[in-house]
């Protein structure tokens, strides 16, 4: 369903390089004519005809106007009049947290679609999902205007899909003026609606439409709509005429078949499925296996899970895949779990379904040590499945449940730190407190273990910037107690703390950098690009925001900052804390420590 890490990489570096080439001689480029279009996060109308309310001067304040239109969510808006053009629509302001409507400001059209365009979909981080969410749905002016701005509203388009962000996708569409749609664009506002199983607004958008398309779309689209209607002569009108013209959608025909009350087998091949072909298996009640539907993306994965006629274990596997990568919240999964998906478990489930059944089993029972294990299992199942995060934002509410105590060594520091990724500071210093107790119980060696816990645990909290107990004080530390596990694990791990720390302002003498190398170190396997790390040191510096969090973002790659070398993970720290996004800075950082175990 993704490609390769080292694969996005090898096209990140092309595509950059082709932009340096592209971005040379644009920077002379005359400012294009201003653009009226409305700035910004506003809705626009259809028709913008109302007269302004007031008026202004080019030295003062802008003009405002009131206006209403078809494809405002809404019926009165106040908006300011600027040089803006489309591409510069976005759904976040500042105050919702959208990254500026300066983001852009410094980087050329050109290299903004280069920089958007081979964006990675991060399927284990949820900082790096919100990031790109952000960097996608901010409104920004567009310096000097691209030249074909519905262009980049598209490409912002695919990439909230292929991410699985439908309805992202329609309330950013949903900004652009009727004037600037285009066929295109028209097809995406189709599909979207058709994912989201609005098959009615779809079929009202779908009415009237003429212009042709290689693949036969709107012929395709009215024949859905005209089964959608009842008129199923003027439908298989439809299909006799595509029947030559588009004979190649053997799973078109298979579908309108069923539709109309035939038997016709589903045809097993690599077939590409469409938003149109998943709304004619949901009209038409046509199961299609999981694998498919996984392989066919994330947006189907969400249209899946939302799909409430589908099979209860289908709509859970994509619910929770859905979950993993952050274009759904747990609440799906865990209504699903308590209907009883995966109670008997496929085998191509089977760590889905220990997941479905360790959650069940611990919403069963109320006493806090008995939950404490069974959470305890799921995050290890959450582990071996690869996803660990996802298992933690799935269990948050039993953890919560649980009074801060003795329950486990492992359970007390587990439950620090995904309380901390939780951003839940208040309940994460309960069990900062609770670690800190272990070093008072037990005889000396358990009070020695705990003394390590603690050390952990402080490293948790610093990384987090939570106020707590914990402070750094460099003559105290003890690069020994990172040392559990695999030894050449913890001895990195030193280094993974003291970089972090660095970073983020603490002082770190030259005596800790010599005492870690005493540990041992063995360099790691992690991934890193040095053209985009090098991109990413000088965006940073010259206060890009934009680009500093779309580097970040292809720096760090699908799988996150639990896999990247520290060098990398220190480069991205560092930068996005330069352009005044430090807390995201430590979020990631709190990410990296808590996937490699700190």
């Amino acid at each position: 369903m993704t490609s390769s890490r080292s694969k996005s990489a090898r096209r990140i570096l092309g595509i950059l390089c082709a932009g340096f080439v592209m971005g040379s001689g644009f920077s002379q480029a005359q400012e294009k004519p201003r653009s009226l279009v409305p700035p910004l996060g506003q809705p626009v109308p259809a028709k913008p005809d109302q007269a302004p309310t007031g008026t202004g001067t080019a030295s003062g304040s802008p003009s405002k106007q009131i206006i209403e239109g078809g494809r405002i969510q809404g019926s009165l808006v106040v908006q300011t009049l600027g040089g803006l053009d489309a591409a510069s629509i976005g759904t976040l302001m500042p105050e919702t947290g959208g990254l500026g409507p300066n983001m852009w400001r410094g980087t050329s059209p050109e290299r903004v679609v280069t920089l958007l365009k081979y964006l990675p979909v991060s399927s284990t981080s949820p900082e790096l999902q919100l990031l790109f969410r952000r960097l996608l749905l901010t409104a920004a002016i567009i310096p000097q205007g691209p030249e074909k701005p519905t262009e980049l509203v598209r490409l912002r388009l695919d990439k909230l899909r292929e991410a699985g962000l439908i309805e992202e996708a329609s309330r950013l569409l949903n900004r652009l003026p009727r004037s600037n749609m285009t066929p295109e664009l028209d097809r995406t506002a189709v599909e979207l609606l058709l994912l989201q199983g609005k098959n009615e607004q779809a079929c009202e958008e779908i009415e009237g439409k003429t212009v042709q398309t290689p693949d036969y779309f709107w012929t395709k689209a009215d024949v859905f709509c005209n089964v959608v209607a009842g008129n199923m002569a003027r439908a298989e009108i439809g299909v006799n005429l595509l029947d030559e013209q588009a004979g190649g959608d053997a799973l078109f025909f298979a579908l309108f078949d069923r539709l109309a009350g035939g038997k016709a087998e589903i045809p097993e091949s690599d077939q590409v499925i469409t938003p149109l072909h998943f709304a004619m298996m949901n009209l038409g009640g046509v199961h299609m296996p999981y694998p498919q539907i996984e392989k066919a993306g994330y947006e189907f994965l969400w249209a899946l899970a939302k799909q409430e006629k589908a099979d209860l274990n289908d709509r859970f596997m994509a619910a929770y895949r859905s979950l993993s990568v952050g274009s759904m919240g747990p609440e799906l999964s865990r209504s699903l779990i308590a209907q009883g998906a995966l109670a008997t478990q496929p085998e191509a489930s089977e760590d889905l379904g220990r997941i479905a059944a360790l959650y069940r089993e611990a919403t069963g029972t109320s006493e806090d040590l008995e939950k404490a294990r069974i959470l305890g299992d799921l995050w290890t199942a959450g582990e071996q499945d690869g996803s660990y995060l996802a298992a933690s934002k799935l269990a948050l509410p039993l953890l919560l449940r649980i009074t801060p105590a003795n329950l486990g060594d492992q359970f007390e520091l587990d439950a620090l730190r995904f309380l901390l990724l939780a951003k839940d500071t208040v309940n994460a210093a309960a069990w900062e407190r609770a670690v800190r107790r272990g070093a008072l119980r037990g005889s000396f060696e358990e009070r020695e273990s705990a003394r390590k816990r603690i050390a952990r645990a402080d490293a948790y909290m610093l990384i987090s910037g939570a106020p707590g107990i914990a402070r750094w004080n460099s003559s105290n530390f003890d690069a020994a107690a990172f040392l559990q596990g695999a030894e050449s694990g913890g001895s990195e791990n030193v280094g993974l703390l003291l970089s972090i720390l660095e970073v983020l302002g603490e002082p770190v003498p030259d005596s800790l950098w010599s005492a870690a190398l005493d540990l041992g170190q063995v360099p790691r396997s992690g991934l890193s690009n040095r053209v985009i790390e090098k991109n990413l040191e000088i965006a940073a510096k010259a206060g890009l925001v934009g680009e500093t969090v779309a580097l970040s973002l292809a720096a760090l790659g699908e799988e996150g900052p639990a896999t990247v070398s520290t060098g990398t993970l220190t480069a991205v720290l560092s930068a996005l804390k330069l352009v005044g996004l430090e807390e995201d800075a430590r979020q990631l950082a709190l990410e990296a420590a808590v996937m490699r175990d700190l």
